[in-house]
């Protein structure tokens, strides 16, 4: 069978993979216990689901405007112009979820010839949403909790096309600071370059740590900076498939032409939920933190028993070296997390996934009694 191009090069999602292996082994009766998807598990807020049922009784599952429903994108550009992110509601795009905004938007800055620096470790969607527009992933390598603005400026070069900054950083943890982050938008003013910024994780931030927009920086930095958004972690809203991306409004209007003729409007339903979300405001942040961060510690503790795993202050997920535990039958960490699969019924990503070798990605999204079940046979297997 004779495929394009595209779809020869663009690498299965792992994450996807290992789900899927670990639901087949479900199937045969396998008991598995997930430390791999960045799901929160706790429920939907009773006004979201109230807000969507009232939206579904009410007769609003039709079509409805393919940038979203006006009343969304203006309550997005509030909050985020709340945030210090100049943003008006013609700046947004609600897409579904922040990984169609991904791909929506280097699709429509990104061609061949172009480049876009990723940087290792990555979320597995950043190189090949970069390949799937037509450009080349730059792959920098950093230190977990390090931004490397002086490695992304040796890494640019003509083509340079935009630089995908991802804070909280999925995998490691890592929340970028105003200093990091104006050095890396001074940078992209002198480079002419964009600044695709995946937040996420926003509302996910421990210890005292707070998320920061490179967007929030000033006009100058709003102006090369795309804001990437979602309500799948904030509010456990995974299924909805909300998000967004905002910036500048005359690359949202062309992010908007493409959206249109791809998927159209998000599920009209699912949007007036997405409404209810973002008024719960600042308690729903807390409480929300709180919980993870209790788990986080949890997750921590349990994990650094066994592997050198630091505090993620952000996100979801522990990064943990494991390269001490390496053996002839486990020498990577592919191998490993297949190995801790099928011996003990937990699954994990690979380090290898996310662009570095000898690491595995731990989620702490799970109940109490799921973490320590999840660490005992990890233990138990090595």
């Amino acid at each position: 069978m004779r495929l394009s191009e595209r779809a020869e090069s663009a690498l299965e999602s792992r994450t996807l993979a290992l789900s899927a292996r670990a639901a087949s082994l479900r199937a045969q009766g396998r008991d598995i216990v997930s430390l791999l998807e960045g799901e929160p598990d706790l429920p939907v807020p009773a006004e979201v689901l109230a807000a969507t049922e009232a939206a579904l009784r009410s007769g609003r599952t039709r079509y409805c405007a393919s940038a979203g429903l006006p009343e969304l994108r203006a309550a997005w550009a509030s909050a985020l112009a709340a945030e210090g992110i100049p943003a008006r509601p013609e700046g947004v795009l609600v897409t579904n979820g922040a990984k169609q905004a991904l791909h929506g938007v280097l699709q429509t800055l990104c061609g061949p010839g172009d480049e876009v620096v990723v940087l290792a470790p990555y979320w597995v969607t950043f190189p090949e949403a970069v390949k799937l527009a037509g450009a080349r992933p730059v792959v920098v390598e950093t230190r977990a909790g390090e931004l490397a603005v002086d490695a992304i400026g040796r890494a640019l070069s003509p083509a340079t096309r935009a630089v995908i900054v991802n804070s909280p950083n999925n995998p490691t943890g890592a929340v970028y600071g105003q200093d990091e982050l104006r050095a890396l938008a001074e940078l992209a003013e002198r480079r002419d370059f964009w600044i695709v910024s995946d937040e996420a994780y926003e509302a996910l931030t421990y210890d005292g740590a707070r998320h920061l927009s490179p967007a929030a920086l000033g006009a100058r930095a709003a102006g090369r900076t795309v804001v990437l958004r979602t309500l799948s972690k904030s509010f456990a809203m995974t299924g909805y498939r909300v998000g967004c991306a905002a910036g500048p409004e005359p690359l949202i209007r062309a992010a908007a032409r493409l959206h249109g003729h791809t998927t159209g409007s998000v599920c009209t339903f699912a949007q007036c939920g997405a409404l209810a979300a973002l008024a719960l405001g600042e308690a729903h942040r807390e409480a929300w933190r709180a919980a993870h961060q209790e788990r986080r510690d949890l997750a921590h503790a349990l994990a650094a028993r066994l592997f050198a795993v630091g505090k993620p202050r952000g996100g979801l997920f522990l990064w943990a070296d494991a390269r001490r535990r390496f053996d002839g039958r486990r020498p990577d960490s592919e191998r490993f997390a297949l190995s801790l699969l099928e011996d003990a019924g937990v699954s994990v990503v690979p380090g290898s996934a996310c662009g570095r070798e000898g690491f595995l990605r731990l989620s702490f999204s799970q109940p109490e009694a799921v973490l320590r079940e999840a660490y005992r046979r990890v233990e138990s297997a090595l």
